[in-house]
């Protein structure tokens, strides 16, 4: 400002050196405006005007580019007054064209305003000389504003004495995007400027682990180019917070990866963030061509409010990893605080887990699950609780994937195998015959290692394979390699009963129904709570039920807590149900008594006892 202050002080003397001798040599008959503007003085006080705020303003730009096209207004500014010819107003208008293009290109919203405004003032005067003859003087005067303009753009420079060197450039990587530390340096700038509300956005790339393992590295790197390339297409708006890189300017940033980061102002959109997420997945999705090779790749983006944090960028990159590591089956997950305390929850879990001991702290309870045709236990499942010191008494989702960070799922699970042949061996002795469901919860079950255990633990316990059904999510029958398929084929083999639990709630697995080869089949609690849909509801779901007793699989609806869901199951041909209309999970501890108890009070007519008397 105070550059300013001397600057319009300098002017304002010059004017009153330059008007004095004028008017003390001319002849009140000579007087006139027109005489004193195309006079040799004042062409050369309108000179030294232009050459000094053209030096100015190029000392002031930061862009090279910028500083080109300043310096060639001023010359033709210079040809003008000097009169060299028609050309330099051409070439001047031509110039303040290409000074709107570069203004619009860099995102400088109020210098764009102030260049179109010279532009169509100095093409007026232009007009207004060819066609009346006026002084092309007046042409020069559309350039000073903007060479003043330039005074007061916000540029990125740290000092506004810092002399532009190559560390003030972004860093960038091999995409020519700029990395971590460059958007670092330009976000902390760009907030220093901005301080309105502004988002953070990440943008994870799936799908590449397959296309370099199968066709090379070379071509995972040539379609993580052309993905960049999409999502650049879809960052053109001002709102993108820009990252200059020597002459250009990139909105796009690559953390190294599949993890790329841009940062959208909200001051003209107030969900600008997610419709240029939706965007940049939605392009994503569609087939790339890599090497002759049509390849589909996916993407999954995370947000976070730049005010989170205090503001400081690394703390907020942390926050879009833990957003998209947090909502796995999310493809825009928002960063929420409750997050972090999950984090920080999960953190004091695994450090207790590092010294969890499973037969003081892990408990078996047990859920019957009874029979829609006589009212009989098909099988009791058991279901594993820790009693944590603090939280009180835990269900397995609250920690089983902690337990797989921690590398304890395979011997949780042999663990789990041997409570229960303990357990069946003790109804055993009490003249119980009750196979046990044991939910093993995914893919430790496919362990070489495991199913030997299990084959193991049947034979020291003497007990028949087809006392143990092995229940697993949906999600794993959903991705299943070859070798998968396999070991639950060798299970089968030993006559081990296996069951998919949460059945129909992932669209995925609907593809797959004809392929599945087990014994038990339970619908997902979505399937069995009635819609308001009734009709269309009903006849879906029965479908689904239609097709397993088909393929020769029981079905058995989950959740059931009414007698109106017990209905609705029983008119659906299920095989059995299960749920808390039959009782809540109970301590194993006093199994065989609850089991006696409801077979005195369900006896069964003509039907095989599951009781042997002795």
């Amino acid at each position: 400002m105070a550059r300013f202050l001397l600057l319009n002080s300098l002017i304002f003397i010059s004017n009153i050196c330059w008007v004095l001798p004028a008017l003390s040599a001319t002849t009140l008959a000579d007087f006139s405006t027109g005489y004193l503007l195309n006079s040799p003085l004042s062409v050369a006080f309108f000179a030294g005007i232009v050459v000094s705020l053209s030096l100015v303003a190029i000392a002031r730009s930061y862009f090279a580019i910028n500083r080109i096209l300043l310096a060639l207004l001023g010359a033709c500014g210079l040809g003008v007054l000097a009169a060299v010819g028609d050309g330099a107003l051409y070439l001047l208008v031509f110039v303040l064209l290409v000074n709107i293009w570069q203004s619009d290109r860099i995102g400088q919203g109020r210098h764009i305003v102030i260049c179109a405004l010279c532009a169509v003032a100095a093409t007026l005067l232009t007009v207004s000389h060819f066609w009346w003859h006026s002084s092309s003087i007046y042409v020069v005067f559309a350039l000073l504003p903007i060479f003043i303009s330039e005074l007061f753009i916000d540029t990125p420079h740290r000092h506004d004495s810092a002399p532009i060197e190559p560390n003030n450039v972004a860093n960038t990587d091999i995409l020519g995007l700029p990395d971590r530390a460059g958007i670092r340096e330009a976000f902390n700038e760009y907030r220093a400027r901005e301080a309105g509300t502004a988002m953070l956005v990440m943008v994870r790339l799936e799908g590449f682990q397959q296309v370099n393992f199968h066709l090379g590295r070379e071509f995972g790197d040539l379609l993580l180019a052309q993905s960049a390339n999409r999502m650049k297409q879809h960052l053109q708006s001002h709102d993108v917070m820009p990252i200059v890189m020597g002459n250009d300017i990139e909105r796009l940033a690559h953390l190294g990866g599949l993890h790329f980061v841009f940062v959208c102002s909200l001051a003209h959109q107030q969900h600008l963030h997610e419709h240029l997420c939706a965007e940049i997945i939605e392009s994503t999705l569609k087939p790339f061509n890599v090497g002759n090779c049509i390849i589909e790749v996916s993407a999954r983006a995370s947000y976070v409010n730049c005010d989170e944090e205090l503001g400081q960028f690394d703390d907020l990159l942390t926050c879009v990893f833990l957003a998209l590591d947090s909502s796995p089956d999310n493809t825009i997950a928002p960063y929420q605080q409750k997050m972090q305390i999950d984090r920080l929850e999960q953190q004091a879990r695994l450090a207790e887990l590092a010294h969890i001991d499973f037969k003081n702290e892990l408990e078996l309870y047990f859920q019957p699950v009874v029979r829609n045709g006589d009212g009989d236990i098909e099988y009791v499942e058991l279901l594993l609780r820790w009693q944590h010191p603090k939280q009180g008494i835990l269900a397995a989702s609250k920690f089983i994937e902690d337990i797989r960070i921690a590398g304890l799922a395979l011997p949780l699970a042999q663990y789990v195998i041997e409570r229960a042949a303990e357990i069946a061996l003790a109804l055993r002795v009490e003249g119980i015959q009750m196979p046990l469901g044991i939910n093993l919860f995914g893919p430790e079950m496919l362990h070489e290692e495991f199913i030997e255990f299990v084959d193991r633990i049947l034979v020291e316990h003497q007990l028949m394979p087809s006392d143990i059904i092995i229940e697993c999510p949906s999600q794993m029958f959903t991705t299943l390699d070859q070798q998968g398929v396999a070991m639950v084929a060798r299970l089968r083999t030993m006559g081990v009963r296996l069951c998919v639990d949460g059945f129909g709630e992932s669209p995925l697995l609907l593809a797959k129904l004809p392929k599945l080869e087990v014994d038990y089949v339970k619908l997902g609690r979505s399937l069995t709570t009635p819609n308001q849909n009734q009709g269309n509801f009903k006849a879906v779901v029965r479908g689904i039920v239609e097709m397993q007793n088909v393929q020769e699989c029981k079905v058995i609806c989950e959740g059931v807590e009414s007698q109106e869901q017990l209905q609705f199951a029983q008119n659906l041909d299920a095989f059995a149900a299960q749920g808390y209309l039959f009782t809540r999970p109970l301590s194993s501890i006093g199994m065989i008594s609850w089991l006696k108890q409801w077979r005195w009070e369900h006896p069964v007519e003509d039907k095989p006892s599951t009781f042997d008397t002795n």
